[in-house]
């Protein structure tokens, strides 16, 4: 069943991020309370019979052909599946590269489901989520959505009851951070201090949609690290703090800042502010997906 299929890749905020010290696989041990919110990348999946072939088109900010983590993806389900064909990708960037948001890794996500989608290769989702997990520690979560708890080194994901769609502002500095850099500077610091009872009450308030209880309980071990080696963060975080956010923090390694506001009319405020600071914010929403399909064409 081969044909044509548009899919939405959201982002992420990482609501909680407690971060081990380095494993012997070179990887950190994390525990993180992941969010899907609804900024989202569009991913074009065209599949037609014949050699194995795979061409990456990118409108946006993104390396087109081999070097986008979408050809890999692409590549990597054609292998599994043990399918032969041409697959062309066509990728509308709108989620800031380096920025801690996953834009990424829900991209790939999505070449992911929606091969699997239009070539009915037989793979199961325990498949999917282990080719998913070789790719990147985020992509497994993409294919899930919604909230999520994620341990081992992000990769293993556990569903959370759902948080409702809460209104949230993410402003960006308009630069990039390396994830891999703000790693090395996490291990040069003091080991963190992460709440006792770690993500349970945060979990908790997040259920039951109180953002006065979320906001408090907010919590990123790298923080420091990304602040340390780009100061327009924290530039960011106070900007936050003084339009009126209930909680602000770094998402992942950043450079991304997000902002709780108390409703969705505080909200447009906190963004209107933020653009005065921000080159690059955006006034959303929590959403209760993952990657999904938005259209099929024969």
């Amino acid at each position: 069943m081969f044909g044509k299929l548009r899919l939405k890749a959201p982002a992420k905020i990482n609501l909680y991020l407690e971060v081990g010290r380095r494993r012997s696989d070179g990887y950190h041990h994390v525990r993180t309370v992941l969010q899907a919110v609804e900024w989202f990348d569009l991913v074009e999946l065209e599949v037609r019979p014949g050699a194995t072939r795979i061409l990456v088109e990118v409108e946006g900010e993104a390396p087109p052909g081999e070097d986008n983590i979408c050809h890999r993806a692409a590549a990597l389900f054609l292998e599994a599946s043990g399918i032969a064909a041409e697959v062309r990708i066509r990728l509308n960037k709108h989620i800031p590269a380096a920025a801690g948001l996953g834009g990424g890794s829900s991209d790939a996500a999505a070449v992911l489901r929606g091969l699997e989608h239009l070539t009915g290769s037989g793979l199961g989702g325990g498949d999917l989520f282990r080719l998913a997990s070789r790719l990147g520690s985020d992509v497994p979560f993409f294919l899930l959505g919604g909230t999520a708890v994620g341990e081992g080194r992000g990769e293993e994901v556990t569903p959370a009851v759902q948080a409702p769609p809460l209104p949230v502002v993410l402003a960006n500095p308009g630069k990039g951070l390396s994830a891999a850099e703000v790693y090395r500077r996490y291990d040069l610091l003091p080991p963190g201090k992460p709440p006792r009872e770690g993500p349970r009450l945060l979990l908790e308030s997040l259920a039951a949609g109180e953002v006065t209880g979320v906001a408090p309980r907010l919590y990123n071990a790298l923080q420091e690290a990304a602040c340390a080696l780009l100061p327009e963060i924290s530039d960011l975080l106070e900007a936050g703090r003084r339009a009126g956010a209930l909680g602000v923090l770094v998402s992942g390694s950043g450079p991304t800042v997000f902002m709780l506001p108390a409703g969705p009319l505080e909200a447009e405020a906190i963004a209107s502010r933020m653009r005065e600071v921000a080159p690059v914010v955006k006034a959303t929403r929590f959403c209760s997906h993952g990657v999904v399909l938005q259209e099929r064409e024969p």
